[in-house]
């Protein structure tokens, strides 16, 4: 018995955890969840975010705010660039802020990130869930093949800036 709760517990724990997804494998966040920062400008940045997927959290989206805007509603394995001005950019994750039910009801629990943002350069993170459903936000970098496909701003790919 022991030896079969051994083997099982992994695989328990695992199946509650969110996992990374390659931004050549994730959709893009509809249209009509993006609410802000889709204009592109040379003199502007670029921020990339990729939710994970996994079970926890996945029947509801997640609120974005950049600079205190909501910018998208995210679902599970979505993907969205957003153009910022150049500078200190405030990052917020939390539990969707038009949801209902369970969905909405942590409104209040939400972690933030800053980064800061140089013109012309691109930036990604990942958003994901602890096992016990606390949102983070993880700076990422786009491998070449996946920086193709970023929603690429005009001045050249996402994600070529080294993590800090």
């Amino acid at each position: 018995m022991r030896k079969w709760i051994l083997l099982v517990m992994p695989v328990l724990l695992s199946a509650c955890s969110t996992t990374p997804v390659q931004l050549k494998d994730a959709q893009l966040v509809p249209s009509d969840r993006i609410f802000a920062f889709q204009t592109k400008d040379e003199g502007k940045g670029a921020i990339t975010v990729i939710r994970d997927k996994g079970i926890v959290g996945s029947a509801c989206y997640a609120g974005l705010y950049l600079n205190d805007t909501l910018a998208a509603r995210v679902g599970v394995a979505e993907a969205a660039t957003f153009y910022v001005e150049p500078g200190e950019v405030l990052l917020r994750l939390g539990w969707d802020p038009q949801g209902r039910g369970l969905c909405g009801m942590s409104a209040s629990d939400w972690v933030q990130r800053e980064t800061v943002l140089k013109r012309g350069e691109g930036k990604q993170f990942r958003l994901t869930l602890t096992h016990d459903a606390e949102w983070d936000i993880i700076r990422g970098e786009a491998s070449p093949e996946t920086a193709a496909k970023s929603v690429s701003a005009p001045f050249g790919p996402i994600g070529a800036a080294k993590p800090r």
